[in-house]
């Protein structure tokens, strides 16, 4: 399936184009604010029909959007050869036609061969940028591969800064005691139409891949609950049904889950000090009542809950299980998978960027949530100044101001307006390092591919790591 190959180094190129434009340009005042959104679909920013659904959302950039873009050219410039190819993840596993020196068969120390569960069949029906389910991430810088496992042997090609490419296995090589490893990894990429291969240190780059045995079993474990009871979810956007108490003074419970648009846990109402927080849009099975409070089970954690009722929503909770995303926190990619009545089919994997943590940012939570809406855009503010800054194409809100969604756009300042500069459909740094606010970065196709797909009420989303 030629559909199969995707570009690693040139994809750079594509971060700046936009998939459509508008030969109208459309803008609006830099310092428009929540109260002004009306005024806004007058301008074009916004669409008429859905302009009281548009919603405001933290800064889904987090970074700006030019720091992606300096690093696409640093990738550039870093990388020897500029236009390889990955190769479709059938044909790495065929011998390559020109292969490099290949280590003794007692040197390879581990094989990555990394395939679907036997529960799982694979019917693609988004099949762009598709990477293998092995790969390295070069999140130092530029490494050089070579044609042997040693520093003495010859330099086939130099892979760029944040570029992902194939791995088979890790050798046993040259010993290097500034890393104190002498690990190295077997890598693959086309080169004018043919599988090339050759040697990186493993201490330089970091092994990344599919966890496709645990998004199995994450499945299961969906769907075992949803058919064994009624389902609910917490209820929270914005604090909407109220800020839940402190836990002991604090803003974040025992496991870290944060306050702020969740639900608060009683395991008995007699201590009511001692609760947890659950996320806004968490999934939750109810066992029973007890006056105001739903006796809840959590898919996560082990024994029972009081929530109180105003937090928890039914109405449109999943009683079947059609749909689910599942989005990699540590490998940074995710898939998509539908269940036929009899078996799980993945019809899309593909990289994805996540929430980070720092003073502005928040890490994308983990856990199983509900696929709550979905919006064809949202504006989003800038941290500081809390002016409107951009918006997200193609949104799934799960949890809380947490969407999946389309590449971010950053309006341009211009004479006090902000114009918009059109949709991108993918940023160099996508399936690298944590970068967003709290979302789960897609390709803007992909995005658009999961908004036309999802239905609402039997879609889930869970975040794994």
């Amino acid at each position: 399936m030629k559909e199969l190959l995707i570009k690693t180094v040139i994809v750079s190129l594509m971060s700046t184009a936009p998939i459509s434009t508008n030969p109208d340009v459309t803008s609006i005042t830099a310092s428009a604010t929540a109260a002004q959104l009306n005024s806004l679909m007058t301008q074009g920013v916004m669409d008429t029909a859905d302009v009281a659904n548009y919603t405001l959302e933290e800064n889904v950039n987090a970074q700006d959007i030019s720091e992606d873009e300096k690093l696409a050219v640093q990738g550039e410039a870093d990388t020897l050869v500029p236009q390889e190819e990955v190769p479709a993840q059938q044909e790495i596993q065929q011998q390559p036609s020109e292969p490099a020196a290949v280590a003794p068969a007692s040197n390879v120390i581990e094989t990555y061969n990394t395939v679907l569960p036997a529960s799982i069949a694979l019917n693609l029906k988004y099949d762009k940028y598709l990477p293998a389910y092995d790969y390295v991430l070069l999140s130092k810088g530029s490494v050089n591969i070579r044609e042997a496992p040693n520093t003495g042997s010859k330099v086939v090609r130099t892979a760029g800064y944040f570029e992902k490419v194939n791995v088979t296995e890790a050798v046993t090589g040259e010993f290097l005691s500034k890393y104190n490893s002498s690990k190295w990894y077997k890598v693959f990429w086309y080169q004018n139409g043919t599988i090339r291969s050759g040697y990186m240190f493993s201490s330089l780059v970091e092994k990344r891949g599919f966890q496709f045995d645990k998004m199995a079993s994450s499945l299961e474990n969906l769907r075992t609950q949803i058919s064994s009871g009624k389902m609910g979810y917490v209820n929270n956007y914005k604090n909407r049904n109220g800020l839940p108490p402190l836990y002991k003074g604090s803003t974040s419970d025992k496991y870290g889950t944060l306050r702020d648009q969740s639900a608060p846990a009683y395991a008995s109402l007699g201590n009511k000090s001692e609760l947890i927080y659950f996320d806004d849009g968490k999934l939750l099975r109810i066992v029973g009542e007890q006056d105001s409070y739903y006796k809840v089970e959590s898919l996560e954690r082990p024994g029972s809950y009081l929530v109180p009722k105003k937090y928890v929503y039914t109405k449109n909770a999943p009683s079947s299980l059609g749909q689910v995303i599942v989005v990699d926190r540590k490998n940074q990619n995710e898939a998509v998978f539908e269940w036929t009545g009899s078996s799980w089919q993945m019809i899309s994997y593909t990289f994805a960027t996540t929430g980070a943590q720092d003073k502005y940012r928040f890490e994308t939570p983990l856990g199983y949530f509900m696929a709550i809406e979905r919006k064809s855009k949202f504006l989003y503010l800038d941290d500081i100044t809390k002016e409107i800054a951009g918006y997200a194409p193609y949104a799934i809100r799960f949890s809380g101001g947490a969407y999946v969604h389309g590449v971010p756009v950053d309006y341009i300042k211009k004479n006090g307006q902000l114009v918009d500069p059109g949709q991108k459909e993918t940023l160099y740094t996508l399936g690298t390092v944590p970068r967003s606010h709290k979302c789960v970065r897609n390709y803007t196709s992909h995005a658009k591919f999961l908004y036309d797909w999802v239905k609402i009420g039997q879609t889930s989303v869970i975040v794994i790591e």
